[in-house]
């Protein structure tokens, strides 16, 4: 599969199989997650690898439990910002990375989740205790991998309306 193919394909899953995937599997993903670029090369971001046990843990303290309790794996993408120069390029970094991981896992043949965490007051306090994140930590988001027990359609061209030539236009 091209990439522009595993881009065009990669839909978010929210159901997965009980399917295993090794962990050999899954550092393939923290290995392209970790080839994203950073600000000025400043490299803040860091993975925390989640096994099925601790996925569980985590599932018990949030309200969007499935993807947790059927996924096979989960990689928090965070930053140490702690000394941290580049501003706000830790979100940028840790985006980047988290795509990444998404992309490479359709790639594979995986279904997979960007469960948003930073600034979302509904998830950010029970995954900052779960991850056992310090002062100056933060997730950006995890992504959950696993095969996808649901099949969706890839997506199609842009669309027109989301185009805007030279400058903004309404």
């Amino acid at each position: 599969m091209t990439a522009i193919e595993a881009i065009m394909k990669r839909r978010s899953v929210r159901k997965f199989t009980g399917e295993p995937v090794t962990k050999e599997t899954v550092m393939q993903l923290i290995d392209a997650a970790a080839a994203a670029p950073s600000a000025m090369n400043l490299r803040p971001v860091r993975f925390i690898l989640m096994d099925k046990h601790d996925m569980a843990k985590l599932a018990a303290t949030i309200d969007q439990k499935q993807p947790f309790e059927q996924g096979q794996w989960a990689i928090a993408v965070c930053a140490d910002t702690r000394g941290y120069t580049g501003g706000t390029g830790w979100l940028e970094d840790a985006s980047a990375a988290l795509e990444n991981i998404l992309i490479a896992a359709t790639a594979l043949g995986l279904g997979s989740l960007w469960y948003g965490v930073y600034r979302r007051a509904a998830k950010e306090p029970q995954v900052r205790a779960a991850l056992n994140l310090p002062e100056g930590a933060e997730c950006a988001g995890i992504a959950v991998i696993g095969h996808a027990a649901e099949e969706k359609e890839g997506h199609g061209a842009a669309d027109g309306k989301f185009v805007l030539e030279s400058k903004w236009s309404e």
